[in-house]
């Protein structure tokens, strides 16, 4: 082969591969490089984003309420010495609070002519604070008195100091309100106006109303201040 041949030859060589030999600057590492920046990590954006906990639900007198924070509000109510109503709400109460998670938040004040506040904030319904709760309501005497505007604002203080999203106010009540011989009419209207309007934010307050055959009608108390609280009313017979 003349040299003028061989050097067509190998330049027909070169040409042929050329692509080949191109094509090997880019490495696979080189090319993984390149595309990391398209690579998400697994779960994409948002991962580490915590969902709000779920309010927890109880059942209390045939009641189910969801929340993360409970405010019970009862009568140590006793009529001529019968203890009745309020072993039967001392019960409930201790029943129910053994239905929440220390995850939960709760709170329980007590009248009759004073106001009984178990604790000045609204504490989680860990073994030890629900067992000194139910403890606490055994050391209340029930007397005959109803004085609920006390109380009741006391219990709407400790519902919206808590930190909970989804709180629940619920008001127990045996009679009508009434104090120190100021009954019914003007009293119960105090209530219910000083109530509603410390209700500042809106919380749910439901009522529940005992009633048996000594004394019955006085329910529409409880009827109207659930109805301006966005709350629920319920009846209970002992």
């Amino acid at each position: 082969m003349s040299k003028q041949t061989r050097g067509i030859f190998l330049m027909a060589l070169l040409f042929v591969f050329a692509p080949v030999a191109l094509s090997t600057v880019y490495s696979a590492d080189d090319i993984g490089a390149a595309r990391k920046p398209l690579d998400l990590p697994a779960g994409g954006a948002g991962e580490n984003d915590e969902e709000e906990d779920a309010p927890e639900a109880i059942r209390f007198y045939g009641s189910e309420f969801e929340g993360d924070c409970f405010v019970f509000i009862v009568p140590a109510y006793g009529f001529c010495g019968e203890t009745v109503i309020f072993d039967m709400i001392r019960q409930e109460v201790s029943a129910t609070l053994n239905q929440l998670s220390a995850s939960v938040d709760f709170a329980i004040v007590a009248y009759n002519s004073t106001t009984y506040i178990w604790r000045p904030e609204c504490c989680n319904a860990s073994a030890p604070h629900k067992a000194s709760a139910q403890a606490w309501l055994g050391t209340l005497a029930p007397i005959e008195n109803h004085c609920l505007l006390d109380a009741a604002l006391a219990g709407l203080g400790l519902a919206q100091q808590a930190p909970g999203s989804h709180k629940q106010v619920i008001i127990c009540g045996a009679r009508e309100p009434y104090c120190n011989g100021a009954g019914g009419g003007n009293y119960a209207d105090i209530c219910m106006e000083s109530i509603t309007a410390a209700n500042f934010e809106n919380l749910p307050v439901h009522t529940i109303y005992f009633t048996s055959s000594f004394y019955t009608g006085e329910e529409q108390f409880y009827v109207n201040l659930a109805a301006m609280n966005g709350g629920t009313f319920r009846q209970v017979d002992y």
